[in-house]
């Protein structure tokens, strides 16, 4: 059953969705069709019970009388990032680690990782809260004001630092779009955060627009769709979240029958390790597709499965990616099998197409989580974590 509150905007939704389609007749009818019977399929129960990305606003009974949260001061800013690749230049596949690289840049890039977790964190404790702590939603949106009043990570001096920028985006908005509908939360804070995302989108769409090569194509692409889609999801910005979904399309275009992305086959020992990177993000844009009306699951004879399933077979046995390059693969670390927080993405798709083999995975390694696609990803898609 809908709940007024969420029949009301999801009737809204409709009316803005007939009235764009109607005033721009001309762009992409086809989207603005299906975008409208996404939201009605959209009505359907889901296969788990999370609450995903879009978490909407709690019935009045469900709120804290008096919400606390313990809430640290949020980390500085990144304003600067100036990244080199920890890779040996001198290696065409990009899969031989330079250690001495592999310390600055790890150094480098620590502030921006700590931020997003700790942020990824903090919207997490919002969504699991029950009734929901609204002290949680203030301080999320503290953090995130934070970094958009200085204007973070808007002076990238090299690629390397707009590939992290393109993976970092993401997390940021996804950690948004969990706590942009509590109540009582700052209007003026929420324009802030939403203009600085849609600037740090935009940023991200003309770098890649305007570069070209390898990067434009492999798993670096579909970050930056994740990104862009996320923030423009936040922000309102339907071209900025056209932008990411076809980015993503680049990716599943390139999906073969045997279900490999060739570019990321090119990284030799690595390429197991590579296509779990690159699908990471085109499920959680598939995710995001879907609760706009657009089914990326089915695009390209169902891409993104033959992906998914490929992946999930060479997780214990990679086998199939030795004899595909050549090459043994590199071994995950600790006891062999993979870290929970690789896998983080497996539980979104679980929760739209289960399958024993997947389900037997996660259910090793619960709960899983990763920042750059909104942290617990087994609090917002399955059950409880």
């Amino acid at each position: 059953m809908i709940a007024p509150a969420d029949r009301g905007r999801r009737d809204g939704g409709l009316r803005m969705m007939m009235e764009w389609a109607v005033s721009r007749h001309v762009l992409r009818p086809v989207l603005a069709v299906a975008a409208l019977l996404g939201v009605l399929s959209s009505i359907a129960p889901s296969h788990a019970q999370g609450a995903g990305y879009l978490v909407p606003a709690p019935a009045k009974d469900a709120v804290q009388a008096k919400p606390k949260y313990e809430c640290d001061a949020p980390d500085a800013p990144v304003i600067t990032l100036d990244t080199q690749s920890k890779y040996r230049q001198d290696d065409a596949r990009r899969a031989t680690i330079d250690e001495e690289a592999e310390e600055a840049y790890s150094e480098a890039v620590e502030p921006l990782r700590a931020y997003g977790k700790t942020l990824a964190r903090i919207a997490n404790a919002y969504v699991k809260s029950t009734p929901k702590n609204t002290a949680a939603a203030a301080c999320a949106l503290t953090w995130l004001d934070h970094w958009a009043s200085a204007k973070a990570m808007t002076d990238l001096r090299s690629r390397q630092a707009h590939f992290n920028l393109g993976q970092a985006l993401a997390g940021f908005a996804l950690a948004y779009l969990q706590i942009r509908n509590a109540p009582g939360l700052d209007d003026e804070q929420k324009k802030r955060v939403e203009g600085w995302l849609k600037a740090l989108g935009r940023q991200i769409a003309d770098a890649k627009d305007v570069g070209k090569g390898v990067s434009g194509r492999n798993n670096h692409r579909y970050w930056a769709g994740l990104s862009a889609t996320a923030a423009g999801i936040a922000s309102g910005d339907r071209r900025l979240t056209e932008w990411g979904l076809d980015s993503s399309r680049i990716g599943l275009a390139q999906v073969t029958p045997d279900g490999t992305l060739p570019l990321e086959i090119n990284r030799g020992k690595r390429a197991r390790d590579y296509h779990v990177f690159a699908v990471e993000p085109l499920v959680a844009t598939a995710e995001l597709a879907h609760s706009q009306g657009v089914d990326l699951y089915a695009e390209h004879g169902g891409a993104l499965s033959r992906l998914v399933n490929r992946v999930v077979e060479s997780l214990d046995d990679p086998a199939f990616f030795e004899k595909a390059t050549g090459t043994p693969q590199e071994p995950y670390s600790g006891d062999g099998t993979v870290p929970p927080h690789r896998i983080a993405w497996l539980e979104i798709h679980e929760n739209r197409h289960p399958s024993p083999k997947a389900a037997a995975i996660l259910s090793a390694k619960r709960p899983v989580a990763s920042s750059g696609i909104g942290g617990n990803t087994t609090l917002l898609f399955h059950d409880e974590d």
